[in-house]
């Protein structure tokens, strides 16, 4: 069998058209298209219909289903003990299968077929307002004109991401950042991984490095995804994460807390990777490199702030 096919996930070019930006479903902002998507969305039974009708499934291996309860809210934003056990579940599946937007959007579909995920709308949650999934796919489909439109593309495109990740829009950072069971996935490799590790922080230190909050896992990951020739070796990502994790338990009221403080750090790290192979180097040399940065940077951002 070939290696990509192992897992059952949705067809890869039917799937990547049917999220594409000029694609059916994200052509026009409220089209009807999109009505019938969201329509779908209120009935687990119709939704999957709809996306077995629309995007076909390639066969293989099914995950095993998530054996724990989920609420909407901790679906959308799963709590550590889950994210554990889903890793825990599903830790034999290879990084090349599990950075797939079809397969995550095939194994989203079956845990809703399953019922552990209960209501297909659950998907349309948005941390931005205080409603449920349910709510928002009404409001969308209930108000006409401009605004309806573009909150009818809103929705469609929260529960893509939700669902998969949405590459073709978001980068390929959103299968590691969007999707619930692809994010539970990536976050706990990367803490397993560290944690296996000689002179690595505790595993609590380095889970709430990942989990500090929504904006500081993407812009973790994006660094990662996108300065590869910086962060591209696994020694220098697990050194730079564990440092980090170091700095933030040590130093409660640090600045590197903010999200916006992880570009600084980043370019700065990167001036030090021009000027020497930190791939030859050691998990500890590493680490104190990195650990010497960011006190660096913190200091420099605090004395900014104050002077602000």
């Amino acid at each position: 069998m070939p290696v990509d096919s192992e897992y059952a996930e949705r067809q890869e070019g039917a799937y990547t058209a049917f999220t594409a930006p000029r694609g059916r479903l994200l052509v026009e902002k409220g089209g009807q298209f999109q009505h019938q998507f969201l329509s779908a969305a209120k009935s687990p039974d119709s939704f999957v219909e709809f996306m077995d009708e629309e995007v076909g499934t390639k066969p293989g291996k099914e995950m095993a289903v998530f054996n724990q309860p989920l609420t909407e809210q901790s679906f959308k934003e799963m709590t550590a003990d889950q994210e554990e056990a889903a890793f825990a579940a599903w830790r034999s599946v290879p990084p090349r299968v599990t950075s797939r937007v079809a397969f995550w959007a095939e194994v989203t579909i079956q845990h809703i077929k399953a019922g552990v995920i209960q209501e297909a709308f659950w998907l349309a949650a948005n941390g931005g307002r205080n409603e449920s999934g349910e709510e928002r796919v009404d409001r969308a489909l209930q108000t006409e004109g401009a605004t309806g439109a573009k909150l009818m593309d809103d929705c469609v495109r929260t529960i893509l991401r939700r669902m998969s990740g949405l590459p073709t829009v978001r980068g390929n950072r959103s299968v590691f950042v969007n999707p619930s069971f692809g994010r539970a996935w990536w976050r706990e490799r990367l803490v397993n991984r560290i944690a296996a590790r000689d002179g690595s922080e505790s595993r609590r230190a380095l889970s709430n490095v990942v989990r500090y909050n929504q904006e500081y896992w993407e812009r973790l990951v994006s660094m990662i995804v996108s300065r590869g020739s910086v962060l591209g070796s696994v020694d220098v990502q697990d050194a730079f994460v564990n440092a980090l994790a170091k700095h933030l338990q040590a130093q409660k009221k640090s600045p590197l807390r903010q999200a916006s403080s992880l570009p600084p750090v980043l370019r700065r790290f990167s001036n030090i990777a021009a000027s020497r192979e930190l791939g030859v180097l050691e998990f500890a040399e590493i680490g104190e490199l990195a650990e010497r940065l960011f006190g660096q940077v913190a200091e420099t951002e605090s004395r900014s702030r104050s002077t602000s």
